[in-house]
């Protein structure tokens, strides 16, 4: 006989296969184990062949299932376990919270780089892009070493909320309809993807907002940079809208709806609250990252969200 909680986890077991399967199977890549990924993902294995059963995606081999690193993810935030994920939201969402009480106005970054094939090749270089050196909240650089870069920001003070446009209302209520699912790369900039799903991470989310701002007449663009969090910042991805005195403002009303949902921050963080502080904006593209490698072919390493490196916040 089931029991009241039994059928609760099994409706949320099976709403995250329903929600798995609203992603493509060429966007999947078949290759953790069911031990790495109740090791790593913090995925008890009952939990996983429950998944199965329920068909969450999967290719199989003599010694058990492999499965997508995404469906994965998605998996351990949808069913709230102690992930390595979890983790890194808690601490963006840390990130906003102490912004929003008492902003320390400088921060250090300090990119600590590494060769690409995790061995150091000869000729190894890494060069750090000049759209991050060069950014306004920049006070300090300095390079002790030829893999490590250090950078003392001057922050902006965290905004007090600011109270939306009509037109900005709008684009608000569509941020609230979209539900947060993290993306493989060939996934991130398809708006008919999320047109036709609601579903959408950070990047997707951004370039359908900024695309429905056009189409409601509302002034909006993109911003990417870095949320630093603590001890490792976290390349993001979020919306400036323009006041009425036409200065623009950092606004993120997708990840903080996000986040309050999922219990990470309170209801004082209403959509249209700034982020002020906690966000460091940078003059990038969304897909060009931070730093790059060169190897002893010359060869630029493949682009990756931040580049080849660890970004520590002091």
């Amino acid at each position: 006989m089931s029991t009241p909680e039994r059928t609760a986890a099994s409706t949320r077991l099976e709403a995250v296969v329903r929600q798995a399967g609203l992603v493509p199977d060429e966007h999947r890549t078949f290759e953790t184990s069911l031990e790495h990924a109740a090791q790593f993902h913090r995925l008890p294995r009952a939990c996983l062949e429950q998944l199965v059963e329920l068909g969450l995606p999967h290719s199989r081999r003599a010694d058990g299932p492999l499965f997508d690193r995404y469906d994965l993810r998605n998996a351990a935030l949808a069913l709230e376990v102690r992930s390595p994920q979890r983790s890194t939201y808690e601490a963006m969402a840390a990130a906003l919270r102490a912004t929003g009480a008492a902003a320390t106005p400088r921060r250090t970054v300090i990119v600590r780089a590494y060769c690409p094939a995790r061995e150091h090749c000869t000729g190894c270089s890494f060069h750090l892009d000049p759209a991050v050196t060069s950014a306004p909240q920049v006070v300090a650089t300095r390079r002790p070493e030829a893999a490590r870069f250090e950078m003392d920001l001057e922050l902006v003070p965290a905004a007090a909320p600011t109270a939306p446009t009509p037109a900005q209302r709008r684009l608000f209520d569509e941020a609230a309809r979209l539900r947060f699912h993290l993306l493989p790369p060939g996934l991130t900039a398809d708006l008919g993807f999320v047109r036709e799903t609601g579903l959408a991470d950070c990047t997707l989310a951004v370039r359908h907002l900024v695309h429905r701002g056009g189409e409601l007449g509302t002034p909006v663009r993109a911003a990417t940079g870095l949320c630093l969090s603590r001890p490792f910042a976290n390349r993001h991805h979020w919306l400036e809208l323009r006041d009425a005195e036409g200065r623009w403002w950092p606004a993120d009303p997708f990840f903080l709806h996000t986040l309050v949902g999922w219990g990470l921050l309170g209801d004082d963080w209403p959509a249209h609250r700034s982020p002020g502080g906690a966000y460091w904006r940078v003059d990038l593209g969304l897909d060009v990252p931070f730093l790059r490698h060169l190897g002893a072919t010359a060869d630029a390493s493949a682009p990756e969200r931040l580049g080849p490196a660890y970004f520590l916040v002091q």
